[in-house]
């Protein structure tokens, strides 16, 4: 069999497996949200504790995983994985039942270990399984996430609105199902590590490299300032609707909508450009349409034209971010676990510490300057994309 083959063979059974398992845990992560609105009625919580509680979640989440990366980069622990799906459905399974608040926060921080012990494992993995199609490997991956975050919401509004807060204990079905699913193949994934794939194809893996911390690093400013991005842009883009155009609710959410689904497409397409152009090119592209279509959607005057502008925005933000975890892994070969906690864990804390930064700055001058704000941050992001390294090998 040759090496090309085995490759393609390896990336058939596995990537799919692990965008499943990705999808599966982070269901859970886009569920928290949407518990919260019952949790302030059923335990009586202000705003500001209900925020604490999803704030506490992520946090646990962010901080623990490139610790996780850290373990998992000195010996291979797939069955991280299989824990991480069961514990992240577990917890908020458990959020249904909670006595009190703090009893609350703690099955909010079960849920984000288990996040945490799955991403930097499974990206390390997803890495090796991609071959020499990093772009499009990772972007497989990636959208696994994205659509674990659009399925939590739905699954957990229909299961409440028919048992109530108790619902959530259907949350842990399919954590368990996966769970058990990922576990079955601990054995296979362990083997795919680059110690093990060395005994039976020793050609097939590069010569073993250095990691490159200062590449990585300026690779983690883009990663990190994508995060500040994302978040502002998918907080502030309804309230930009109903404060501009007076719409309702209601009609300001259908633009998100509009930006999740075009992400999850953009997210694949992303991957695919990679492949084509190069990692570093598709990134770039990305970033060099966001500050004009961002310009051109606080300026126009007209809604449907406004709302259509979405679609690119949501194109240009989601199309690089697969081709950026995977370039920031190329650059510490060694440490690819713990590249992936910080690209897949520490990334949203920032992102999400930031994002009120900004609401304060439209409190206080009005929320045009919060949305020009966000336009600044993705100039920022524009020329960041100067200072990344080229990929070697790809």
């Amino acid at each position: 069999m040759t090496i090309k083959k085995m490759e393609t063979e390896v990336n058939s059974n596995y990537r799919y497996l692990l965008m499943l398992g990705h999808m599966f845990t982070d269901i859970n992560q886009g569920a928290l949200p949407a518990i919260i609105p019952f949790l302030i009625l059923e335990q009586h919580l202000s705003y500001a504790s209900a925020a604490t509680l999803v704030l506490a979640a992520n946090l646990v989440s962010s901080f623990i995983q490139p610790l996780v990366g850290y373990i998992g980069d000195k010996e291979a622990r797939p069955w991280f994985m299989a824990l991480g799906i069961f514990l992240a459905g577990l917890g908020i399974a458990l959020l249904g039942y909670s006595p009190n608040y703090a009893m609350s926060c703690l099955f909010a921080s079960i849920s984000g270990v288990g996040v945490a012990l799955f991403h930097p494992e499974g990206g390390k993995v997803a890495n090796y399984v991609a071959g020499s199609n990093k772009g499009s490997g990772m972007s497989i991956f990636a959208v696994g996430g994205n659509l674990g975050f659009a399925l939590g919401p739905i699954i957990t509004s229909f299961a409440l609105s028919i048992w109530g807060i108790k619902g959530t204990a259907v949350l842990i079905i399919p954590a368990l199902i996966m769970s058990l699913v990922m576990f079955s193949f601990n054995g296979k994934l362990k083997a795919l590590t680059p110690d093990k794939l060395e005994a039976s194809i020793s050609d097939a893996i590069a010569p073993k490299k250095e990691d490159d911390w200062k590449s990585f690093s300026k690779v983690t400013s883009l990663v990190f300032c994508r995060s500040i991005l994302l978040y502002a842009l998918v907080t502030f883009i309804p309230l930009f609707f109903i404060g501009k155009f007076a719409v309702t609710e209601s009609v300001a959410n259908i633009n998100l909508t509009i930006y999740s689904l075009v992400g999850v497409a953009a997210t694949l397409l992303g991957g695919r450009l990679a492949d084509s152009l190069g990692l570093s090119k598709s990134i770039k592209l990305g970033f060099i349409l966001l500050p004009p279509l961002i310009f051109l959607m606080l300026n126009m005057n007209q809604q449907f034209l406004t709302s259509a502008l979405i679609v690119p925005i949501s194109f240009a933000m989601n199309c690089s971010y697969g081709s950026l975890i995977a370039l920031g892994q190329t650059f510490v070969p060694n440490r690819i676990g713990l590249a992936s906690g910080i690209s897949l864990g520490l990334s949203v804390s920032v992102g999400g510490l930031f994002a009120p930064v900004i609401g304060l700055i439209g409190d206080k001058y009005g929320l045009m300057i919060g949305m020009y704000v966000i336009l600044a941050f993705s100039i920022l992001a524009f020329f960041l994309t100067f200072l990344m390294p080229k990929e070697d090998g790809f």
